[in-house]
């Protein structure tokens, strides 16, 4: 980087007319030399005061505010003392430092031209000229300005660091080294050169080397932003993001103005997959410069990361906008696309995305998940075959085969090709988390529940987003737990959290004191499990423990099979207090009471084959039964209809937690629900339950395959979907059910 001008500005000597404007010119021009600017200025107005046309103090006043950054006002003032006396060489030099600082570089050049058409060989002219030079891109005459410095001084450090820059610039990096080397020779106190020289180790890929000169030029200069924002470049390359991240916030703490110090930082933030603050730092980024097309880039990634998707989409269009065959924003695009459940439009960007780059793997692969969400199976599995004939050794084409394999029935190849995956990349997670899915549907549960902990592993899950680091010792069944305080925690659903707790006794019976983390919504009702010494809201401050377990690691723990799934009944109870209350809301029961719910949670990637409008679950409403619905929200369109129709009491926001859930539950003779937090609720407190399913492969992995009943509810009656999105045949069953039930 070269200076803004070397050397004190050149003085001129005055011509007054007067003894008094001498006087004061004079003292200003002392005070100048003595570095008390304010005091010389001051001295200079008074001259021209008096003098307004006086050359030397208009020349001087210039200086000053170029000093101060200033720099319009200088390149006047200097201009004014031009147009008294247009021959001076300084004051030409010294217009070309302020335009230059402006970023006027052509207008530079002809004032440094004039000035060494006036003085001749001035070294400080040629280097500034050089300096306007290299910042226009012209650096075969940078060059030569440079060498007609060193011609003069061979040993001048900054032409020698600034003539390294041209060459760095051209490509040269040896030649640009080798000057370096001979700079920091010279002045080894010289942070820029250390800096530089960095620069163009790292472009060499010989990042240890670069790394050594960024913390020798921090050894000269701890405040020196340009070097930590570039050690933290070099960090990251090598693979060391937690310091590439340390290094870039002290850039940032010397120069929160720099966007590309914010964007790297949230590079490095994504690579240690930290994403809430990624996009944190791409935000800053882009608020400093709106069209950094690499944050917005990033921006649209991490949106997606972070399945925000609508706000992925808007991020995502503005990049396009800028390049509308920018190939991995359509991809992204139609990633967002699918999980909005834009097939369509997800289609048409993936294909956009693979006719720019056909073999694409990744986009391929994108393409396999969007025909895999619109049931297109066949589809999927040939795209996933292509990705196996680009690149056979790809462990993600293989298990993305076994996955598509499964949801068309074809079990054992699927297994062949989660096995093949597994042989390419040990441990690969997505194929050992989607052999976990299928083990676990296929009542497999040894090597399910082995793989099931490769949860944590992958990406695309919400709970791998959601893991978290204790120091206490991760139970796994092996060690004693007499004595010991272990924290369970929730990681999943609610609907998890309710299944899986019913290990929290087995857990006490090992002779622990159990502290339950689950969600705030949960603590009123599990604070009557049996076992259970402390209930804690996921979020508050926990106390001391010696060992944990997350909830959906408990079967492995205790090794659970198809024959040793706990069934302890009724294992949930609700508060009688509760009962009561909710006992008499209802009023007198003149008929069977049928709870309710056809709908759960909406961002669920299946949901649209999970749940139902209200006016298809209306269809079981009859004049038999009393309905109840025990949903605390409505979607939208369900709301007019419930309020239409009237057959069904819906109790809202009077449903404060699960603890009034459950209790109003216990007024019902029987549930019907689609797959949801309440089918587990009614199963864990033993309330006969009617659950509706989607078909196959859709339905949950715990519901197993076919079955009508199951090994975790046995008050539970399953209907299943035979063609996916068709309620009709199920709902007519559920209705023939009740009527054999209820009369």
């Amino acid at each position: 980087m070269s200076k803004s001008s070397r050397g004190a500005p050149a003085f001129s000597k005055s011509n007054p007319a007067q003894a008094r404007v001498a006087q004061l010119f004079n003292e200003g021009l002392t005070l100048h030399i003595e570095g008390q600017l304010d005091k010389a200025l001051a001295a200079y107005e008074q001259v021209l005061r008096l003098v307004p046309k006086h050359f030397e103090a208009l020349h001087h006043t210039g200086i000053i505010a170029f000093h101060g950054g200033n720099y319009n006002i200088a390149a006047g003032f200097i201009r004014s003392a031009l147009a008294i006396n247009p021959k001076h060489a300084d004051a030409h030099a010294n217009l070309g430092n302020a335009l230059k600082e402006l970023g006027r570089f052509d207008e530079a050049l002809d004032s440094y031209g004039r000035a060494i058409a006036l003085s001749g060989d001035d070294t400080d002219i040629h280097f500034n000229r050089g300096s306007a030079l290299q910042a226009l891109g012209r650096f075969d005459e940078a060059l030569a300005s440079y060498d007609r410095v060193l011609a003069s001084n061979p040993d001048d450090v900054d032409a020698i660091n600034n003539r390294a820059l041209v060459l760095h610039a051209l490509g040269q990096h040896g030649a640009a080294l080798m000057g370096l080397n001979y700079a920091m020779l010279l002045n080894p106190a010289a942070a820029q050169v250390h800096n530089n020289r960095g620069n163009v180790l790292k472009d060499m890929a010989r990042y240890q080397e670069a790394l050594a000169s960024y913390e020798a030029a921090l050894s000269q200069n701890d405040a020196f932003a340009d070097a930590w924002y570039n050690r933290g470049i070099v960090l990251h390359t090598l693979g060391r993001p937690e310091e590439a991240v340390d290094s870039y916030t002290r850039a940032l703490e010397l120069h929160s103005g720099s966007p590309a110090a914010w964007h790297n930082r949230a590079v490095s933030f994504q690579r240690l997959k930290r994403y809430p603050e990624a996009l944190h730092d791409c935000e800053r980024a882009l608020a400093l410069e709106p069209a950094h097309a690499d944050a917005l880039r990033q921006r649209g990634r991490l949106l997606v990361q972070l399945n925000r998707n609508e706000a992925a989409l808007e991020a995502l269009e503005r990049t396009l906008a800028m390049d509308a065959d920018d190939a991995g924003m359509l991809q992204l695009r139609a990633q967002a696309q699918r999980e909005l459940g834009q097939f369509d439009a997800a289609t048409s960007s993936i294909d956009r995305a693979l006719a720019l780059e056909p073999e694409n793997i990744d986009f391929l692969l994108t393409r396999g998940l969007l025909m895999r969400s619109m049931l297109r199976y066949e589809d999927a599995l040939a795209t996933f075959e292509t990705v196996i004939d680009v690149r056979p050794e790809e462990p993600a084409g293989h298990a993305n085969r076994g996955i598509a394999l499964a949801d068309l029935g074809r079990f054992d190849e699927a297994q062949a090709s989660y096995a093949r995956a597994l042989e390419l990349s040990p441990g690969f997670a997505p194929a050992r988390w989607n052999r976990a899915l299928l083990n676990l549907l296929l009542a497999q549960f040894e090597q399910g529940w082995q793989d099931y902990e490769a949860r944590w592993e992958v990406e695309t899950l919400n709970v791998f987003r959601e893991k978290r680091d204790f120091d206490a010792v991760l139970w796994q069944g092996r060690e004693d737990l007499a004595g010991k305080t272990i924290l369970l925690h929730a990681e999943q659903g609610l609907g998890d959290t309710l299944q899986f707790c019913r290990y929290a006794p087995l857990v006490a019976q090992r002779g622990a004191r159990v502290i339950l983390e689950v969600q705030p919504a949960l603590v009123d009702l599990l604070s009557r499990l049996p076992g259970v010494d402390q209930v804690m809201a996921k979020g508050d401050p926990l106390p001391r423990f010696d060992l944990h377990c997350p909830l959906l690691s408990l079967p492995l723990a205790f090794k659970t099979d198809a024959a040793s799934i706990p069934d302890p009944g009724a294992y949930l109870a609700p508060d009688e207090g509760k009962c009561a209350a909710w006992a008499a809301r209802l009023g007198e029961k003149t008929r069977p009471r049928v709870g309710l719910v056809w709908s759960g949670n909406q961002h669920h990637r299946l949901d649209r084959f999970r749940s139902l409008g209200f006016s298809a679950i209306a269809e079981l409403a009859s004049a038999d039964y009393e309905f109840v619905s025990l949903q605390k929200e409505l979607r939208p369109l369900d709301r007019p209809a419930l309020e239409a129709d009237g057959r069904v009491r819906h109790f809202g926001e009077e449903l404060k937690d699960f603890g009034d859930t459950a209790a109003l539950v216990a007024q019902m003779d029987v549930v019907v629900t689609v797959d949801t937090s309440v089918a587990h609720l009614a199963g864990a407190m033993g309330k006969p339950v009617l659950i509706l399913l989607a078909g196959g492969t859709l339905a949950d992995w715990r519901w197993q395959l076919e079955r009508s009943d199951t090994p975790w509810y046995g008050n539970a009656r399953l209907y299943r979907q035979q063609v996916a999105g068709e309620w009709e045949p199920v709902l007519a069953a559920v209705r023939a059910d009740l009527a054999a039930r209820l009369g």
